[in-house]
């Protein structure tokens, strides 16, 4: 049984007064906790209260959350699971000596039992796709996967990670459910122009695209199609309508957001952009967003198995279609949360989802839907 409590006011007494409300009946064996960024947490005012709580507790720090159709910009999200779930934090992920294949294996059980990986990160770390690999390698696609990147809209990296041992910063949760899920992923960008090779890149940054300046060629592309001077305007206000594509087999393309500018000449993107890969530049209506918002939520339906009840659908919804569709969010919401039905979720630095059960990836500009199993 999985039940969702929130608050509105975003200290840490409040989250502690609802928290409270969710261990009281004893049953919660695990919390997973979304907190907003406006909350204004930090370790200094945080961790003494995470330290002691008596259960296992995941969860990040995110621009916005929600409980069902109702967006918060303060305040906090609590879900209750009765199910003991495993909980591990994996630190440096940005770190070039970190060898995340051989960390995960320490986490393998031989548990035939687990269905469904929960997985939140610092969305501002540079080598989530590694991460990401590494994940596929170890536990590959038997089981399902659902999460996404927590930060903050400044694109200042803090700590965000909510863990046992504390607020942490530059790292990854995860937590492993033997609940089994159903997971639905869609975008809804079209392409403007490309594709174009990555030439050279560095982890999150592309450096060229077809051996020319990677932002040469992309504000020849971006200023020609809308109209607007790079020059007149904040890079992001610009860039947040003009994601990357990244060419994958048989299926549609993988969104790379490029947030800010390295030097005057490269680009710097909300996960990795390896060299070799095929990149279009994207550009979408909030109509064809909000239909791809309600083609997750039916492909989430479809992928879980017939013999399940749905007890929680969980939402990772893109910080960056937020700000893309500005009023027109609440319509992404309704299409993507049913009525009367217990949901939750965050807009997140990016999303962490398999399509089906054909690949794993880091995600940008995606929404994505999940339901767990009522256990």
């Amino acid at each position: 049984m999985m039940r969702v409590y929130s608050e509105t006011e975003g200290t840490v007494k409040s989250l502690e007064a609802v928290v409270d409300k969710a261990l009281a009946d004893g049953k919660a064996k695990c919390l997973m906790i979304m907190a907003c960024d406006d909350n204004g947490y930090t370790k200094e005012s945080i961790d003494d209260f995470l330290l002691r709580l008596p259960v296992s507790v995941f969860g990040g720090v995110f621009p916005l959350v929600f409980h069902g159709r109702v967006p918060l910009s303060k305040g906090s999200v609590v879900i209750s699971m009765e199910e003991e779930a495993r909980v591990d934090f994996i630190p440096g992920m940005s770190r070039s000596d970190m060898d995340f294949e051989e960390v995960l294996d320490e986490m393998v059980q031989d548990d035939d039992q687990l269905q469904t990986l929960m997985i939140l990160v610092d969305g501002l770390s540079s080598r989530i796709g590694a991460f990401i690999d590494a994940l596929y390698a170890v536990f590959g696609l038997e089981i399902n996967y659902i999460g996404g990147g927590a930060g903050s809209l400044s694109l200042q990296q803090k700590p965000c990670i909510i863990t046992n041992e504390g607020l942490k910063q530059d790292g990854a949760v995860v937590a492993a459910l033997t609940a089994r899920s159903g997971i639905g992923v869609s975008h809804g960008w079209t392409t403007v122009s490309g594709p174009y090779k990555v030439t050279e890149s560095r982890g999150n940054v592309i450096e060229t695209l077809d051996w020319r300046p990677a932002f040469e060629v992309y504000r020849e592309v971006v200023e020609a199609h809308s109209g607007t001077k790079f020059i007149s305007r904040p890079f992001f206000d610009i860039a947040q309508s003009y994601p990357f594509g990244i060419a994958k087999m048989g299926t549609e393309r993988v969104v790379r957001d490029p947030i800010t500018l390295d030097g005057d000449r490269n680009l710097i993107c909300v996960g990795e952009v390896p060299v070799g890969d095929y990149v279009d530049i994207l550009h979408g209506q909030p109509k064809t967003l909000i239909e791809a918002a309600g083609l997750a939520l039916t492909k989430a339906r479809r992928d879980l198995p017939e013999s399940v009840r749905p007890g929680l659908g969980l939402i990772m919804d893109c910080a960056s279609r937020m700000l893309f569709l500005d009023d027109a969010f609440e319509d992404e919401l309704v299409a993507m949360v049913p009525e009367e039905t217990l949901f939750a979720g965050a807009c997140s630095l990016g999303e962490i989802a398999n399509s089906g059960k054909d690949y794993l990836e880091f995600y940008n500009k995606t929404a994505v839907v999940g339901f767990l199993e009522d256990a």
